[in-house]
């Protein structure tokens, strides 16, 4: 059984006065893709900003596992550094070059020497799908919509978190481009064991990519379905098969 990293315990989330989601209980382990899908207001991004620690939750917790210790993320020790976080739209500093960007981490949490920083950026960049030397100097508004995707994600990378948080990494992505992202994901999983939590509404990225999926039911406000995507659209709950089939598994119900 692979190491769990977070435990999510009881979580209830809440948004403008009005609860999203209640009773949330499940674990992220290592070497794993967790997609959280659901209807558009369910909360899925909410949930990640919880489990990164930038929303405290009004009940519920939690925990940071990972080697062995727990922390609570909304604690006095949160595990800022073992999360590597992307958001949707790259969040980029404007003002720096894709280079600054990926080395101001090194430069607050290690006592790397600038050229030690410059060459963990550029290896990470590579390691994002963006090997031109050239993309190190770059101002981020020059890049294409994937390529700052792909260097938010070098950026999370950085500082080689055991986790990664992925908020809709393929919105706005021509279908190729999304594709390609696709694959970065399942390289990473593959070959650094990174765990990916993976915020989603794209169905080919998450048949593609996920292990396993969350699903959270906009109606019912808490999660109705967890398990490989596979197996949640054959067998799975009647609204999680109609969402993972674009209501396809209602309509052969229907026929029936």
């Amino acid at each position: 059984m692979a190491e769990v990293l977070m435990r999510v315990e009881d979580l209830s989330l809440h948004a403008g006065g009005r609860e999203l989601q209640h009773g949330l209980n499940f674990e992220v382990r290592a070497g794993e893709v967790l997609a959280i899908c659901g209807a558009s207001g369910c909360g899925k991004s909410t949930l990640l900003r919880h489990m990164i620690g930038l929303q405290t939750p009004q009940k519920g917790r939690v925990i940071w596992t990972a080697g062995g210790e727990e922390r609570d993320v909304h604690g006095d020790d949160p595990p800022r550094r073992e999360i590597g976080v992307a958001f949707q739209a790259g969040a980029l500093w404007s003002s720096m070059t894709v280079g600054e960007n990926l080395t101001l981490p090194l430069e607050l949490y290690t006592e790397l020497d600038e050229t030690q920083r410059e060459r963990q950026a550029r290896f990470k960049l590579a390691l994002a799908g963006l090997p031109d030397a050239a993309t190190f100097d770059a101002e981020p508004s020059s890049l294409s919509g994937g390529m700052r995707k792909r260097a938010a994600i070098a950026r999370a990378l950085m500082l080689d978190p055991p986790l990664l948080c992925l908020d809709e990494p393929s919105a706005g992505l021509d279908p190729l481009t999304s594709a390609r992202l696709d694959d970065l994901i399942k390289r990473l999983k593959c070959d650094l064991g990174t765990g990916i939590v993976l915020v989603t509404h794209e169905l080919d990225s998450l048949f593609a990519v996920a292990d396993r999926v969350l699903f959270l039911d906009v109606e019912t406000r808490t999660a109705t379905a967890l398990g490989p995507p596979a197996e949640l659209r054959d067998h799975g709950p009647a609204g999680v098969r109609e969402f993972l089939t674009r209501g396809a598994a209602n309509t052969e119900l229907e026929a029936a």
